[in-house]
């Protein structure tokens, strides 16, 4: 098969070329970080104003990609979704060791004093 001509529209990209060594996303991400409650018409504007060409569309896609990989730094770093589960469990064994310390059954007056305080803590 012979090679296609280029056609008009392939010449237009040529100098899109050089807008290919700009990492576009970059310079949204660099914008959002001076101003981060611009709108994607804005950052549009004036990142051409620089000279780096950009879709409203590709804006709000960076933006929120930025918001994801924040939200999921932040639920990694918090402790709380792991400890909330030690503390629910610590606390039902605190409850089952009351009960059966209610129900007569033979527990340990340590244990059942650790139990106590316990739920105390949960409870604040």
């Amino acid at each position: 098969m012979a090679k296609k001509a280029k056609t008009a529209k392939a010449a237009k990209s040529t100098p899109a070329a050089s807008d290919a060594k700009v990492n576009k996303s970059a310079a949204i991400r660099d914008y959002l970080s001076a101003a981060p409650e611009a709108k994607p018409k804005e950052i549009v504007a004036a990142l051409a104003e620089k000279g780096i060409t950009v879709s409203p569309n590709m804006v709000s896609i960076v933006k929120a990609k930025t918001k994801i990989k924040t939200a999921r730094r932040k639920a990694a770093g918090s402790s709380n979704n792991a400890g909330g589960e030690r503390d629910r469990a610590g606390g039902l064994d605190a409850v089952l060791i009351l009960y059966k310390a209610a129900q007569g059954h033979d527990v340990a007056k340590p244990r059942v004093r650790q139990a106590f305080l316990t739920l105390v803590d949960l409870l604040g």
